[in-house]
């Protein structure tokens, strides 16, 4: 994903101004700053559910998507429904995707009594992880996260971090938004402060 020159600014205010980034080329990108700043603002951007200002971004691979919020998400949904609906609109092969949602479970402690729950009776932690594990499921070249460590327990914190970490290392791209949570992330990532 290529981000050139963007800048928004909303009736108020100007949020950011001339931002530029390529994932291809840093991998980690991570962007920071204190709440109003912009940043699930930019991130949106990135998307294409927000239009900027000025600039534009060229996003060409498939994204794996991690909101800040789930709360408008799967009315009535639990987490097993939800995965499997997922993998049946995109055709994901069954074996594969059935092992890989096993290890996420194991990978982030999520009970089988959360796996038949209704998404919007869950913990905030707990609607995180499935948000994680669905994004994880897809196996994308590209993850695009919004505050992917807020409401995570001790465990999951270190058991994302790992991930993050390991999908690095196969070559995946990060677009990470966060406040707080640097020490979770690699020092190699670039740093974008808002």
């Amino acid at each position: 994903m290529k981000v050139k020159q963007l800048s928004y600014h909303n009736q108020q205010k100007t949020l950011f101004s001339d931002i530029s980034f390529d994932s291809s080329e840093d991998h980690l990108i991570v962007i920071e700053g204190k709440n109003g700043s912009g940043k699930s603002t930019l991130l949106k951007i990135c998307l294409g559910l927000l239009k900027p200002t000025r600039g534009q971004v060229s996003l060409s691979q498939t994204v794996g998507y991690v909101p800040d919020s789930s709360e408008l998400y799967f009315v009535g949904m639990s987490p097993k429904v939800f995965f499997h609906f997922l993998r049946a609109n995109l055709h994901l092969e069954q074996a594969s995707f059935e092992q890989k949602l096993a290890g996420l479970i194991e990978t982030f402690s999520f009970h089988d009594r959360l796996m038949t729950s209704p998404i919007q009776s869950l913990s905030l932690g707990e609607k995180k992880k499935v948000m994680l594990m669905a994004a994880f499921l897809l196996d994308p070249p590209l993850y695009l996260m919004d505050e992917p460590f807020s409401g995570l327990d001790q465990a999951s914190l270190r058991a994302l971090s790992d991930l993050i970490k390991q999908e690095l290392q196969l070559g995946k791209e990060f677009v990470i938004v966060t406040h707080g949570y640097q020490e979770y992330l690699p020092q190699s990532g670039r740093v974008i402060s808002l």
